[in-house]
């Protein structure tokens, strides 16, 4: 691939040794080198490549800001304020952007991770003992992951039948500043996801992560009950129940992953002890973030500075009509706050608190939460609806909303579906998937500040352009239709 790099890349003989990973934190440091799978020396070397591919889905163009965030903004989960101060997504936000002059910068960081995992996957010189398999599995998983969300921001849904060809390059081989590889089918990339991470699942024997901040089989299992809901082929329903189910059944009170109880859940995040909101049970994969120097996003980008009020900045808020769809015995409703909410939106806005700007290790620190437990009980349920299982999807839709102590719903339709999920995600990123991974489009009925207050489904908002920078140096990069 020939995305701009962060890096100076360099050929060179021997592995860039990266800090080792603690037992309480992930230590990273930036790679500055690609190096070549057979400059893998030891099993050391691999983990600090691995450490590297973390370090590179943390940073604020990935799942440090932009990946989440984007999640909420190209949705109607919340508006940017009124208020005529400084503010950062503002295009993004008004949903009014274009390949030429917008930086969609999170394609450069995934597939920056993407190529330090094949180092890891495609080395042949260690002996394959049982570290070594796991550590090339973890690769695998975080592979799929880089790839899965780049398919999803820069292709079409699967299920749309339209555009099928423009999915995203694959590259599974070493790194070349030379290589100008085209789209592959968005097919192809799907079929490369659950390759990897059934590979993974298959080679791997440790079940139990270092920390949260690792990709782990649960993750696997978890992401490919998303990859099989969203694909939608023949099966693919069936296949995200069973392992949504796999991710469900690991869960046991007191484990690794368990499911988070409704007394701990506002804690689990809000707290600034990060014993008690950090690699907590409920947690599958979440991003480490150590109060480190030009290390990890900090005042000017970190999720923090946009979803909670900080100073006077501009802040995205959510809707009064989405705060009232929860009751009051909804313990999620007590992860809002009408405080200093600006005046100039009419209606007001609501701040979220599930980004809080400190914790006992610092400020702009908390770890960002990725994958959780309560999205197998949800994937599963709106797996059983799409296949024809409507009785069973409302029973379970409405034994999730009653432990959090939601509305029940009268009918199962991919509408409540989405609905329970939105209440559940809201501002961590998933909004704008649901939406698209069903071929919806949305609506802001209040606080539309843009010319853009309606997208229809598969309207090509749905699909990030491919940077234009890209299309400048790759000759065989084709750009999506409408851009």
């Amino acid at each position: 691939m020939k995305f701009t790099k962060l890096f100076i890349v360099t050929a060179f003989t021997s592995v860039m040794l990266l800090p080792s990973c603690s037992e309480d934190r992930l230590i990273e440091e930036p790679v500055d080198q690609f190096p070549i799978a057979e400059a893998i020396r030891s099993e050391n070397d691999m983990r600090s490549l691995l450490n590297g591919v973390y370090d590179q889905y943390s940073t604020s163009r990935a799942f440090g800001a932009d990946i989440l965030a984007f999640g909420d903004l190209i949705s109607d989960n919340v508006f940017i304020t009124a208020l005529p101060t400084d503010v950062s997504y503002r295009n993004t936000g008004f949903l009014n952007w274009s390949a030429d002059v917008s930086d969609f910068g999170m394609i450069d960081d995934l597939y920056d991770g993407i190529i330090l995992a094949n180092t890891v996957i495609n080395n042949t010189a260690l002996p394959q003992t049982t570290n070594v398999l796991n550590l090339q599995g973890e690769a695998r998983i975080a592979r799929a992951v880089g790839y899965f969300y780049a398919v999803s921001f820069y292709s079409p849904n699967p299920t749309s039948n339209v555009n099928q060809e423009f999915g995203v390059p694959l590259n599974l081989g070493v790194y070349d500043p030379n290589l100008q590889l085209p789209r592959a089918t968005v097919s192809a990339v799907y079929d490369q996801i659950i390759t990897d991470l059934t590979t993974a699942l298959s080679t791997m024997t440790n079940e139990t992560p270092v920390n949260k901040g690792f990709l782990s089989k649960t993750a696997a299992r978890l992401l490919l009950s998303r990859v099989y809901l969203t694909r939608g082929s023949t099966g693919d329903y069936q296949k995200s129940i069973e392992y949504a189910d796999q991710v469900i059944n690991a869960g046991a009170p007191g484990g690794t992953f368990s499911f988070v109880e409704r007394a701990k859940y506002v804690n689990y995040f809000t707290s600034q002890s990060t014993a008690v909101s950090e690699n907590q049970p409920e947690t599958v994969w979440e991003i480490n973030m150590t109060f480190t120097g030009n290390e990890n996003p900090g005042i000017n980008s970190s999720l923090a500075s946009f979803y909670e009020f900080i100073g006077a900045k501009k802040r995205f808020l959510f809707t009064q009509d989405f705060y009232a769809s929860f009751p009051t015995t909804d313990i999620r409703r007590s992860l809002f706050t009408s405080a200093q909410v600006p005046a100039a939106d009419d209606p007001k806005g609501i701040w979220t608190r599930k980004y809080i700007r400190n914790t006992d290790e610092g400020p702009f620190a908390h770890n960002i939460k990725i994958f959780r437990m309560s999205e197998a009980y949800l994937n599963k349920i709106e797996a059983l609806f799409k296949s024809g299982s409507t009785g069973p999807a409302l029973t379970q839709l409405n034994a999730f909303a009653t432990l959090r102590g939601g509305s029940t719903y009268t009918e199962a339709t991919i509408q409540t579906i989405l609905a329970e999920r939105r209440k559940e995600f809201f501002a961590e990123g998933q909004r704008f998937f649901d939406l698209k991974r069903n071929n919806l489009g949305f609506s802001r009925l209040t606080n539309c500040y843009s010319i853009v207050c309606s997208v229809p489904a598969n309207d090509k908002i749905f699909v990030i352009p491919m940077p234009l920078r890209e299309m400048n140096i790759n000759t065989n990069m084709t750009q999506y239709p409408g851009w």
